[in-house]
């Protein structure tokens, strides 16, 4: 079945290589972008302008998607940043300003997504904010502290926004793995492709997650809080 998909933060990485490996399974894809600087050869992938910081482009992006489309199956929030301080610093160090920049995309970002594009995810749709491992408390302390910070909210923030719309639609938190990527090469355990291919299987529905079991990695196993 071919679904209509929005995947925010593709313009590198996980969201790149999974707008793309969507697309190339039939599916329709809205790929949002911070700094919009690319087209699409391929109809069913349309690269829209989506910073998770600007509340009036998202807002657009979600207008744009229900006059096209008027209902979609599955939106994804990719979005992220780990700044080069916090690689280096300490919580006692780093700025408070690039403490608020990651909590800012990494967390908040996620509230706006939700907010302006929940109206348009059909009944038994699915909603994926992108987290980490690292915003797990089984993890004593993270290499990266506001990194850790940011996801451990946004963990918290996917965890309320289930209890926000009950059984309407389905809403996920997905580690996806230690991978080769400008955030994560140091530390890197997979491909991004190898994710990509995972959380394609969830949103296709090959991966099933119990209703429970909201914080999953991207073969669908559950994670620890």
């Amino acid at each position: 079945m071919q679904m209509k998909i929005v995947i925010v933060g593709a313009g590198r990485g996980l969201g790149s290589v999974l707008s793309k490996m969507l697309a190339e399974r039939g599916h329709t894809v809205i790929a949002g972008l911070r700094v919009p600087d690319r087209t699409s050869d391929r109809d069913n992938l349309i690269y829209l302008p989506m910073d998770v910081t600007k509340e009036s482009e998202i807002h657009d992006a979600a207008e744009w998607v229900k006059e096209r489309f008027g209902e979609i199956d599955a939106v994804v929030d990719v979005a992220g940043v780990l700044l080069s301080s916090d690689r280096t610093e300490t919580l006692l160090t780093e700025s408070l300003e690039d403490i608020r920049e990651q909590i800012e995309v990494n967390a908040l970002g996620i509230i706006t997504v939700f907010r302006e594009f929940l109206p348009v995810i059909k009944t038994d749709g699915m909603f994926i904010g992108v987290t980490s491992e690292g915003g797990s408390f089984a993890n004593e302390g993270s290499l990266f502290p506001a990194y850790g910070i940011s996801k451990t909210t946004a963990n918290k923030i996917v965890q309320t926004m289930r209890v926000t719309v009950g059984d309407r639609i389905g809403v996920y938190a997905i580690h996806p793995g230690r991978m080769n990527t400008d955030m994560g090469r140091t530390t890197a355990q997979i491909e991004p492709e190898e994710a990509a291919m995972g959380f394609c299987d969830i949103i296709e529905g090959n991966i099933k997650i119990k209703k429970d079991q909201w914080f999953v990695d991207y073969h669908g196993k559950p994670m620890p809080l």
